[in-house]
């Protein structure tokens, strides 16, 4: 414990806390209600990292730091590799957009081949990266109906060759086991079609290929069947949507122009009997498309959750697997790099949607790193209009993403924030640590002036004390931090901002009457009588179970909470006067207990409306 704080002073600053300062911002943040487990932030390899996997380590190493470090970079805890189909020159003209493929001819590979894309992948495991996606555009030259790696007009529903299914599905298979027997990385994913119910045709300038949603389940009935005879772990992930809509509606011009049908993937294939178990229970697609800020932001993904909710309800989960800027906030597009923080804000107001929302799990960004003139990469380089320039760019993008990705790690969960919602202004979620020791909140304020925030705390068995980060258009302002901050003052979220709050406990010596570190003890609520919001505080010998609850002088049960395991030492709960069920209570006296060793402790507290 920090023996130089008092803990007069802690109790002090949790009453000021708990109250709104005048002329800030309420924001309310309950622990007891939780959403989605967050499984992680990430990006992709694609296509550019066979180009600049070319330069030397120095360079490259400073590329993995800021995608990958926590301790330098954004944190990435995703990382998606794309298995290239093969060099086409006939009908892509940028040759950033096709990739090698491992294939030579049926069953033989060169294995020399995607050696800079697989250099980012050992970078990325390095440095802590735990979750590998393997995703295609298209399959190789040989196995599609028109020898290229996108389609074009007459190759029918799908490029892959009829009846090809299964020499598709060994091939993934058999580059999924050389990386994990022979490069010692085991993919968590396999995700074998990307973006379906586009066409691909030869204007797309880049690998891809349609798919019916028949062609989807041969594909994947094919790819399941043949990962059985391996004991490869590696799930097979479905299925890119490109965008909403089509998770619920059908593409009715592909339709009819193929004769099959495209689009409504829940029903289709997430759904279908036929790929019952055999497909990651996780619901994969891009959120393109659905950034309009007065419509499609909202309205798209409210319609989406309608549908969603029975998958979500049967712990399916939703990830976001790809998204950049094609139609922006206004309709202006993607097209001319922005470094500044107008873009920053526009995809983490996308985020904060998809994560608040549809519950997204996951959140994974399209390129990583991007030589175009567009708004489409975290960092940029000019290496391809000159090769002499092995420039790395960084983006407040870049580190607007760090504000999410390195902080709310895999295995955190989203927690109850309101008083944050406003897209043309502040933006808030929260997250909690598996422990519940840490406590992670990221604003968003996309107004031109800044807000100033009260932090109203409830469901936490200890007291937060706050260092921030800060990413703004200031130079500098690159997820800086900002040290401690003092919460006992109303918190300013500088405008055109995202600005991360790490709570964790503010320990300090405690002085309570009879206090004895040796004992279970329960002490007097504060403050007593209470209002809106008092704090439970007891001391635990040994880290162990225990339980607080909260009784009528009836001896009804109206409220508990319970830790299977929880730290020695002074704790505290803060308690606000509600039901389990969020009903207000009547005034009066309550009593409230401690349960913990083989000890039973109680105490009586006054509640006044």
């Amino acid at each position: 414990m920090n023996k130089n704080k008092t803990y007069s002073i802690l109790i002090f600053g949790l009453i000021v806390q708990t109250f709104a300062f005048a002329d800030s911002l309420p924001i309310n943040v309950n622990t007891d209600i939780r959403y989605q487990e967050m499984d992680g932030f990430g990006a992709s390899d694609c296509w550019s990292f066979q180009k600049i996997g070319e330069w030397p380590e120095t360079q490259k190493n400073r590329v993995a730091d800021l995608l990958f470090s926590i301790d330098e970079g954004i944190g990435l805890s995703q990382w998606r590799f794309n298995i290239g189909g093969g060099i086409n020159t006939q009908t892509i003209n940028n040759s950033w957009r096709t990739a090698e493929t491992f294939e030579t001819g049926a069953g033989e590979y060169d294995w020399t081949r995607q050696s800079e894309e697989r250099w980012f992948l050992d970078a990325a495991k390095v440095r802590g990266v735990n979750q590998f996606i393997a995703f295609v555009n298209s399959p190789p030259g040989r196995m599609t109906r028109n020898g290229l790696t996108n389609c074009t007009d007459g190759s029918g529903s799908t490029n892959l060759k009829t009846g090809w299914e299964n020499q598709f599905a060994r091939y993934l298979k058999d580059i999924l086991i050389q990386f994990r027997n022979v490069w010692g990385l085991e993919f968590d994913y396999i995700s074998p079609v990307n973006e379906p119910q586009w066409e691909w045709n030869n204007g797309s300038d880049q690998e891809g290929n349609r798919a019916s949603n028949e062609d989807i389940r041969r594909i994947t009935s094919a790819l399941y069947d043949t990962l059985q005879t391996t004991d490869l772990q590696t799930e097979i992930s479905l299925v890119e949507s490109g965008d909403l809509r089509s998770w619920y509606q059908l593409n009715t011009g592909m339709g009819q122009e193929y004769g099959e049908n495209y689009g409504s993937y829940l029903s289709e294939i997430i759904g279908h009997p036929d790929l019952s178990g055999k497909i990651s229970k996780h619901i994969g697609g891009h959120s393109y498309w659905s950034d309009l800020i007065n419509t499609g932001l909202v309205q798209d993904r409210q319609s989406l959750l309608v549908h969603l909710d029975d998958y979500l309800a049967d712990d399916w989960t939703y990830w976001v697997t790809e998204y950049t800027i094609l139609q922006g906030p206004n309709g202006e597009g993607g097209r001319g790099r922005d470094l500044g923080i107008t873009t920053a804000i526009d995809v983490t107001r996308v985020m904060h949607h998809d994560l608040t929302l549809l519950n997204a799990s996951s959140w994974q960004w399209w390129t990583a790193v991007s030589p175009e003139n567009f708004k489409d990469g975290l960092l940029y380089t000019n290496y391809r209009s000159n090769p002499q320039d092995q420039s790395i760019i960084e983006s407040k993008l870049l580190w607007a993403f760090g504000n999410y990705s390195r902080f709310i790690r895999p295995g955190y969960t989203r927690i109850q924030m309101t008083g944050a919602n406003n897209k043309f202004g502040l933006m808030g979620s929260a997250y909690v640590a598996p422990d519940d020791k840490t406590l992670v909140l990221v604003f968003i304020n996309a107004a031109s002036s800044s807000k100033d925030i009260s932090l109203n705390l409830s469901g936490l068995p200890w007291i937060p004390e706050y260092e921030a980060y800060l990413t703004s258009d200031t130079p500098g302002d690159d997820l800086r931090n900002l040290g401690i901050i003092d919460s006992e003052t109303p918190i300013t979220i500088p405008g055109q901002s995202v600005v991360t709050l790490i709570g964790k406990s503010k320990q300090a010596e405690p002085i309570f009457e009879g206090y004895d570190p040796n004992l279970y003890q329960l002490y007097q609520n504060y403050p007593n009588p209470f209002n809106t919001e008092t704090n439970l505080c007891f001391n635990l010998p040994t880290s162990g179970a225990a339980e607080l609850s909260i009784y009528s002088l009836r001896g009804e049960k109206i409220h508990s909470v319970k830790w299977e395991t929880i730290d020695e030492g002074v704790q505290s709960y803060s308690w606000n006067g509600l039901s389990h069920n969020q009903e207000k209570n009547s005034s009066g006296i309550y009593l409230y207990t401690l349960r913990a060793g083989d000890q039973l402790h109680s105490r009586k507290m006054l509640y006044i409306q």
